[in-house]
């Protein structure tokens, strides 16, 4: 069950949208006084910056508060540490759930740096408590069980919270178990884009159900989350992957239809989202193309690549503004958001800071100038 009602967490984001409206010169400034006042709720909110700072203060007094105990008790044995974890755990999670029921606080920080301490607490039981069996690689069962453990929970407080960084951290939990199993690395990878799989089609039919608003606009984000991380699973030229054969050219394949399959379903859909995310994608497959092929790389790819992006959105643009008042099927080449705006300057910024190595050049080694020597060309009687 939300913790929020979600009437409330459907006025913040019509808040939010509201004022992005007022800055892009949509709306007037009296009409978002009116809005907002329709839009008021009770729980205390406060700025990114603070936000973040308090969320690291409350993360940092939960690991000094239980590292202290352990240091002042001499605690050494993993069983007790790991009943130490999980007693803390439940705690933290409480001590969310007084935050947010006695003071209202909604992204405040404090009660989220609780809530994410009590899943990695848990997490730190589960890998103390799974030390003590010794099967396979050092190692490989501590980091199993923590995932399985943290998989759950992380998802638990997303639907409890409705943090969706949250929910984000347990489809990447879920997503890396197969990986630490005695799978082959074909069935550890077919595994884990199965669960990808899973994700993406639950949360695709969750935001079809809704549409972009609460809770819709979250499903969204977890679409299009999963979707990305099914195709950094298979690009095995960017997830680091070792395997040949025939699974090797069916992710191959893989890469190049899902970009593709991803398109339709964001235009047809209209999700700016989703539309992003294949985007992204379709441009790393063309970058990691002779990658996967083993051709070798020119030094003027990037320049091809460069002139290819820019006449791809030369025609696009240009066939989005020939439409009927400037738009086709609802989109349009205009940044009708400043959001939109400031996206594309931190991209540009990002690009302008990265930028590839270029060797330097090598300047011709000088001369030894000897003084002018006379005796067999060493100069010994030359001045120095």
């Amino acid at each position: 069950m939300r913790r929020y009602d979600p009437a409330d967490e459907e006025r913040i984001r019509s808040r939010s949208l509201v004022r992005e409206w007022t800055r892009s010169g949509l709306l007037a400034a009296a009409q978002m006084a009116h809005l907002e006042a329709d839009l008021r709720v009770d729980l205390r909110r406060t700025n990114l910056f603070l936000r973040l700072v308090l969320f690291l203060f409350a993360l940092l007094i939960v690991a000094a508060s239980v590292l202290l105990i352990i240091t002042l008790s001499g605690m050494k044995d993993d069983e007790n540490i790991a009943m130490l974890t999980a007693i803390a755990s439940l705690a933290c999670l409480g001590l969310a759930e007084y935050l947010t029921a006695r003071f209202r606080l909604y992204r405040f920080g404090v009660e989220e740096g609780f809530a994410v301490a009590a899943v990695a607490l848990l997490t730190v039981s589960a890998v103390f408590m799974a030390s003590r069996v010794r099967n396979g690689r050092p190692g490989e069962s501590q980091v199993l069980a923590g995932l399985i453990v943290a998989a759950p929970c992380a998802f638990a407080i997303y639907r409890r919270f409705g943090y969706i960084y949250a929910a984000l951290a347990a489809i990447v939990c879920a997503a890396l178990i197969p990986f630490h199993t005695s799978l082959s690395p074909e069935m550890q990878r077919a595994a884990a884009a199965g669960i990808l799989v899973l994700v993406f089609a639950t949360a695709r039919a969750k935001h079809l159900l809704h549409g972009d608003e609460f809770p819709g606009d979250e499903y969204g984000m977890i679409q299009a989350a999963a979707w990305a991380g099914l195709y950094f699973n298979l690009n095995l030229q960017i997830s680091f992957g070792r395997i040949g054969g025939w699974f090797y050219w069916s992710t191959y394949a893989l890469i190049w239809l899902l970009p593709i399959i991803g398109l339709l379903m964001a235009l047809r859909d209209r999700d700016r989202l989703l539309l992003d995310v294949n985007l992204a994608m379709a441009l790393v497959t063309i970058a990691t193309n002779k990658s996967y092929l083993d051709l070798p790389r020119q030094p003027w790819d990037p320049i091809l690549f460069g002139v290819f992006l820019m006449a791809a959105a030369i025609m696009i643009r240009r066939w989005l503004s020939k439409g009927p008042e400037g738009q086709r099927y609802g989109f349009t080449p205009l940044s009708l958001l400043t959001a939109e705006r400031r996206a594309l300057a931190v991209v540009s910024a990002a690009s302008a800071i990265v930028q590839p190595g270029i060797p330097a050049a090598s300047s011709a080694p000088t001369k030894p100038e000897l003084g002018g020597g006379r005796s067999g060309g060493g100069g010994a009687s030359g001045s120095f």
